[in-house]
């Protein structure tokens, strides 16, 4: 136990100094050693929570975060190749950043959680309106819709979006985060499910899919 432990530490260790080449070798270290696969995600998300509560307090730079990033990137390559994911997917998901809002550093790191675990993703990228979340959804036929917004000017467009893809498609789950949002303020939009972060979306995303059922 303590080995595992002391390895899924130098995991996150290396995550959060960027350590690419490191990385590597740790992970292919803690799966010949058979650790658990979702074990080592969450230490992989985990990290970068903190790189990212660093960038959010200026005490990391954007390039030293985005090479923490394309580490966790890379870890979770290298376990996917391991061990593929489910040839049937455990369900799809529409993501983006809703109109006007540029900020997408967060929304790409849960697009590529949610990928971690099992999910068919397609990202719409940032600044995307409302028709753009309607026919991505029609078009996909998706099980979940989720929102983000960096900002507290463009968070209420959230609203409109969730009245509208629930009127044209009612069984689909909407999840939705973002800095300036809170479990409250997600209700109130009508959203289904609120994540506060990366840590959190899979756990909050399967309890809105069980509560729809």
């Amino acid at each position: 136990m303590k080995g595992k432990n002391t390895l899924l530490a130098n995991i996150e260790q290396a995550v959060r100094e960027h350590k690419l080449s490191g990385v590597e070798a740790l992970i292919k270290q803690a799966l010949d050693k058979k650790v658990d696969h979702q074990e080592i995600k969450t230490t992989l998300i985990r990290a970068v929570e903190v790189v990212r509560k660093k960038l959010m307090s200026n005490k990391m730079s954007i390039p030293e975060f985005l090479l923490s990033i394309d580490t966790m990137f890379i870890a979770l390559d290298i376990i996917s190749r391991e061990k593929p994911g489910p040839a049937q997917a455990k369900g799809s998901i529409v993501i983006g950043l809703v109109e006007g809002d540029p900020h997408d550093l967060g929304k790409n790191i849960i697009s590529r959680v949610y990928q971690a675990y099992g999910y068919k993703v397609l990202d719409l990228g940032r600044e995307v309106s409302r028709d753009a979340f309607v026919s991505a959804v029609h078009g996909t036929k998706a099980d979940i819709l989720a929102l983000s917004a960096m900002m507290s000017t463009t968070m209420p467009a959230m609203q409109g979006i969730i009245q509208e893809v629930k009127l044209k498609h009612p069984g689909i789950v909407v999840m939705v985060g973002g800095a300036p949002l809170d479990r409250e303020i997600a209700m109130r939009y009508g959203a289904d499910g609120y994540a506060d972060s990366a840590l959190t979306v899979i756990e909050e995303t399967e309890a809105a899919l069980n509560n729809a059922r």
